[in-house]
């Protein structure tokens, strides 16, 4: 049986608390209803081709989704879960905000976004074993933005124990400068680093928010 969300109020990315409404509870329902129950058969990682001619034909094609850490893949689009009988397929989208998280359920080609270029990962070490795995749970780690609240994190949890994160983030290169509610995903089964890497930025907001309040006290600007 899939679970559903009754709670109304939720503790927030930087432990705010704000009220769900409806339509974060019916959106929330719907993605754990595509999820659970599926059994994970391929993982594909989805990038906008960098290189291409006038037909749109890829030159050169390689990846670019790896970070300076082996946990963490950086996609400035989406991952595809194939299953038995679908492909769930999640990406940046301006629901809510720009930009938190969308998932929809889609016939997977060929020619399915060929304004992409896939890489399938499921032979790699860290997906391996989570193929053949099936989703026990499904839930999202909710942030705000002002009065706003938004998909920021989609975790999804197997049956072997282990869980995938994949956040609208960005990470720069060779840098820990982490940023949120990016048009980019960040895909991760370490959750600690994910965490590490979410206080560096709640660090960098509140030296800046800092260095904006001295500038306030001095200037009055």
């Amino acid at each position: 049986m899939v679970k559903t969300a009754h709670h109304k109020s939720v503790n927030l990315i930087g432990n705010l608390t704000m009220t769900l409404t409806d339509q974060h509870i019916t959106y929330e329902n719907d993605c754990r209803q595509m999820f659970v129950g599926q059994i994970i058969r391929g993982i594909i990682y989805g990038e906008l081709k960098y290189f291409a001619d006038e037909e749109g034909n890829n030159i050169n094609p390689e990846p670019f989704y790896q970070t300076k850490y082996p946990d963490i893949d950086t996609l400035d689009h989406s991952i595809y879960f194939k299953t038995d009988n679908k492909t769930l397929y999640v990406f940046w989208d301006n629901t809510f905000v720009c930009y938190g998280l969308l998932s929809k359920q889609l016939d997977l080609t060929e020619k399915t976004n060929d304004y992409e270029q896939k890489w399938d990962v499921s032979s790699d070490s860290r997906w391996q074993p989570l193929i053949g795995q099936k989703i026990v749970d499904f839930k999202i780690l909710w942030a705000g933005t002002g009065t706003s609240i938004y998909p920021q994190t989609f975790e999804i949890k197997t049956q072997n124990g282990k869980s995938i994160f994949i956040t609208a983030s960005e990470l720069k290169d060779n840098e820990d400068e982490y940023y949120s509610q990016m048009d980019n995903l960040l895909v991760t089964t370490n959750y600690e680093l994910l965490q590490r890497l979410e206080n560096i930025e709640q660090q960098q907001i509140e030296k800046h928010n800092s260095k904006k309040t001295l500038w306030t006290k001095l200037f009055g600007q």
